[in-house]
C-alpha cells in the first residue's frame, strides 16, 4: 500500500495536525514543532501531548514526519548561528523522542561562503554534539536531499554519503526531494535516469537508507540549482517520474508527502493524480 500525505499546519496545538490531515485524506502526514521561521520554542503542555497521542491512536495516521526549522544551519561558520541550530536541533529531537514520531526531517545547511569541504566538517561536527545530547530510539534523523540552492550541501549522493556514513551506528538516514534531485541533475522522469540514481543511492548509502519521499514537481528546468516545487504534472518532471517511483519495489513501501503549494484543496488533487498513477497490485492502496 502506497501511504500519501501533506505537510500540514501545527499551529495553536499539535494534535490538529491529525484534523487537518483528514480534511484531506491523508494517510501520513509531515508538520513543524516550531514556527519556521522563528527561533522561539515553546514547551508542549502535558494535556497537549496527550491530546495528540490520543488522535494519533483514533485516526491511525502514520508514520509522522516532523520537518526542521528552515532558520537551521549546521554548515555556517557563524559560531553563534551554529550553536543556536544546534540547541534547536536537540530542542526539536527531545520532543520527536517523546512523542514517538518516526521521522525527523532536516536542511543539513548551506555553505554560503564556505568551501564545501568545511562546510560538511561544520555540519558533522554538529550532528556529533546532537547525538550526544539526544539518544534517538523511536525517532530516525533524515538529511533531506537538496538541490544546491545557495550552497545547500546535499545536492549530491557523495555529499549525502558524507553526511549519514560517519554515524552509520545511530538512528539516520534520508529524506528524499524529488524536485531538489532532478533540479540537482538526476533525471529521475526517465527510466534509464530513474535507475541510475536508485543504483548509485544503493551503492553509495544503500536504497535501504531513504525512509521518506517529498513528493514535488518542479517549476525549475533540469539540473537548474534551484528550489522551486509545483504541483504534480504540472511542472518539468511531469508525471512519468511519480510513476517510477509509485510503482518501485522498494519506494512504493515508503511514505510520499506533498509540499506542493497550498492553494484550495489542491493537496487532495494532487494526491488523487498520485493515486492515478500507481499500476502495481502491490503498490495499490488501501
Amino acid at each position: 500500500m502506497v501511504k500519501l500525505g501533506a505537510h500540514v499546519s501545527s499551529s495553536k496545538s499539535l494534535d490538529l495536525v491529525f484534523d487537518r490531515a483528514l480534511e484531506i485524506g491523508a494517510d501520513t502526514i509531515q508538520f513543524f514543532v516550531r514556527s519556521p521561521r522563528a527561533w522561539a520554542w515553546k514547551e508542549r503542555s502535558d494535556i497537549e501531548k496527550q491530546a495528540f497521542t490520543e488522535k494519533r491512536k483514533k485516526t491511525g495516521i502514520n508514520p509522522l514526519i516532523v520537518h526542521a526549522s528552515y532558520l537551521f544551519n549546521l554548515a555556517s561558520e557563524e559560531q553563534t548561528l551554529r550553536q543556536k541550530s544546534i540547541n534547536g536541533v536537540i530542542e526539536e529531537l527531545r520532543l520527536c523522542e517523546e512523542l514517538g514520531i518516526e521521522y525527523y526531517v532536516i536542511h543539513a545547511g548551506k555553505a554560503k561562503s564556505l568551501n564545501e569541504e568545511k562546510a560538511i566538517n561544520n555540519i558533522l561536527r554538529a550532528m556529533e554534539i546532537i547525538f550526544k545530547n539526544v539518544s534517538l530510539k523511536n525517532t530516525i534523523f533524515l538529511v533531506e536531499t537538496l538541490a544546491g540552492q545557495k550552497g545547500e550541501i546535499g545536492k549530491t549522493t557523495r555529499e549525502i554519503q558524507a553526511l549519514i556514513q560517519p554515524f552509520e551506528s545511530e538512528n539516520i538516514g534520508v529524506c528524499l526531494d524529488t524536485c531538489h534531485i532532478y533540479s540537482a541533475g538526476y533525471k529521475i522522469n526517465e527510466k534509464k535516469g530513474f535507475k541510475d540514481y536508485q543504483d548509485e543511492v544503493d551503492t553509495l548509502i544503500g536504497i535501504d537508507k531513504i525512509k521518506v519521499i517529498h513528493c514535488n514537481d518542479s517549476k525549475t528546468p533540469f539540473n537548474s540549482r534551484k528550489d522551486r516545487h509545483e504541483h504534480i504534472g504540472k511542472g518539468s518532471i511531469g508525471l512519468k517520474g511519480f510513476e517510477l517511483f509509485l510503482n518501485d519495489e522498494y519506494f512504493s513501501k515508503l511514505p510520499f508527502i506533498l509540499e506542493t503549494p497550498k492553494q484550495g484543496n489542491m493537496d487532495i488533487i494532487n494526491m488523487e493524480k498520485l493515486r492515478s498513477l500507481i499500476k502495481a497490485p502491490v503498490a495499490q492502496s488501501g
